[in-house]
């Protein structure tokens, strides 16, 4: 049994080598492009594109994954989609509304925390130590960037309400953006009993961008955090986003991975040309196919016609 599970997990590896190194390389360069504001999304006002100018995009992004969406914002078209509407687990795309709930309790950011017993039992990896004590911008940034599930408990237990109260408000929050097909029981992302579907992880990540602290943190490949505890141990965070390396500007992303939800994203990228696209990859059967199929639906959606972008923006 752990001989096929080794050789299972190493064919993976390869073919997802394989499928990355195949892509064509990005179409936009970041440069200085850094917007201020991500206008909101009308997400009821999506339309689903029907034609494409050129046949060779007709067929849309390869992707390898059970559920996926590619949204144009400008335009308000759905791109792309494949069993977008099924419900699936959706890991640590959770933790996008954990920082949305967190942050509005307004709790001092500066403020300090120590990670419990409670918050390092069964938390998977994580480079915070039981018994660290961070401020709670910076188990912000762990949560966000590394997808640490110890800072996530923090976070939802620091926000001046029960751990049952806090996950009821992630409920009440999901209901407040219309997430018809999402509920979650817990913060992390870690129980395969917080689902949504990806046109609803589109909308969420559409709704996260909006705050401007989530917007940056999920931008940065790397932050250093110093412990105040008395062993002052530092951590060099480095974002789980991998595309953030390649030539893209994402104005938010996040990622996610447990046995039952397979290999997780949700991101929206932009570029100096005008391009504003929100994508979201589940149920991919690794870490490379995720990035991968993230990656060709970007450059896929990027390459379509930009004025037929505007003018369907014209047409309401």
């Amino acid at each position: 049994m752990i001989r096929r599970a080794l050789f299972s997990l190493l064919a993976g590896f390869v073919f997802s080598a394989i499928f990355v190194f195949a892509l064509p390389l990005p179409l936009i360069s970041e440069g200085d492009f850094s917007p201020d504001l991500i206008p909101p999304v009308q997400e009821a006002a999506w339309t689903i594109r029907s034609e494409f100018p050129d046949p060779r995009l007709a067929k849309g992004p390869r992707v390898r994954c059970a559920s996926a969406l590619v949204v144009d914002n400008v335009a308000g078209e759905i791109l792309y989609e494949r069993d977008a509407h099924t419900r699936r687990p959706i890991a640590s795309l959770t933790k996008l509304l954990t920082a949305m709930v967190f942050l509005e309790s307004r709790v001092d950011l500066d403020s300090t925390a120590q990670i419990t017993d409670e918050d390092a039992a069964n938390s998977s990896r994580s480079y915070l130590r039981n018994g660290e004590i961070l401020t709670l911008r910076e188990f912000l940034y762990a949560a966000l960037m590394t997808s640490d599930n110890r800072a996530a408990r923090v976070l939802s237990r620091s926000a001046g309400i029960t751990q049952e109260q806090f996950v009821e408000r992630m409920n009440e929050k999901v209901r407040e953006l219309g997430l018809d097909s999402t509920f979650v029981v817990e913060p992390t992302g870690l129980s395969e009993l917080n689902v949504s579907t990806a046109f609803d992880c589109a909308r969420l990540v559409n709704a996260a961008v909006q705050n401007h602290l989530i917007r940056h943190i999920t931008q940065q490949r790397e932050f250093t955090i110093q412990g105040r505890d008395r062993r002052h141990r530092t951590h060099r965070l480095a974002n789980t986003n991998r595309l953030l390396y390649a030539d893209y500007h994402f104005a938010c992303a996040k990622t996610g991975y447990i046995l039952e939800a397979g290999w997780c994203i949700a991101a929206r990228a932009t570029s100096p040309q005008g391009n504003d696209v929100t994508t979201v990859v589940l149920g991919a059967p690794s870490d490379g196919f995720r990035f991968g199929s993230l990656r060709n639906a970007i450059n896929w959606a990027f390459a379509l016609p930009t004025h037929r972008r505007a003018n369907s923006r014209s047409e309401g």
